[in-house]
């Protein structure tokens, strides 16, 4: 039995599999940007150091994923853990049904330095990303692994101001319990 703490634990088979798989630590809810659409997506992580890249899963019936495919590039929009709003305005209504997502969530489109897509001004972290590869899968999402092209950071953004997404709650970065 494993021990931690001095306690010992016993596990158990989850037979319920989408139950096991919420138990993985948190991932960054991010705002998907193609063209002029926004989307807000928990299905984000890191894909690699070398070349820097991230994969982000968007679901084959959603407006994003078309444009993402046809466009070939996306923007990683993070916002901060006091933006829950903004990603319930992002994530409430498709692109096919809105013509001006922006002006919806009130929030500003700025250009990038290396893709056509607008990125969030108001959103501190933005990363423009080029389609390097598309993972064709049976499941639910269609996952894009982006090669980062250019990445713009707020000055006085730190990475616990993050907004975190698991076991269907919004949450922030924990307390920091030992550096490496």
């Amino acid at each position: 039995m494993p021990i931690t703490g001095g306690r010992l634990h016993m596990k158990k088979v989850e037979p319920d599999l989408v139950k096991g798989i919420r138990a993985l630590p948190s991932f960054p809810v991010v705002l998907v940007t193609a063209g002029r659409n926004i989307m807000s997506a928990a299905a984000f992580h890191f894909y690699s150091f070398e070349p820097p890249s991230v994969m982000v899963g968007i679901k084959p019936e959603n407006y994003t994923c078309e444009l993402v495919e046809s466009q070939g590039e996306f923007g990683i929009n993070i916002p901060r853990a006091d933006q829950i709003a903004l990603i319930r305005s992002c994530g409430s209504v498709s692109g096919r049904d809105c013509d001006d997502k922006y002006g919806r969530a009130g929030v500003t489109p700025f250009d990038g330095n290396r893709i056509k897509s607008s990125l969030i001004r108001e959103c501190p972290v933005n990363i423009e990303c080029e389609v390097v590869h598309r993972i064709q899968f049976r499941g639910s999402h269609q996952w894009f692994v982006g090669e980062v092209r250019s990445v713009h950071v707020d000055s006085d953004y730190a990475q616990d101001q993050a907004l975190m997404y698991w076991s269907r709650a919004y949450r922030s970065v924990g307390a920091i319990l030992e550096k490496a």
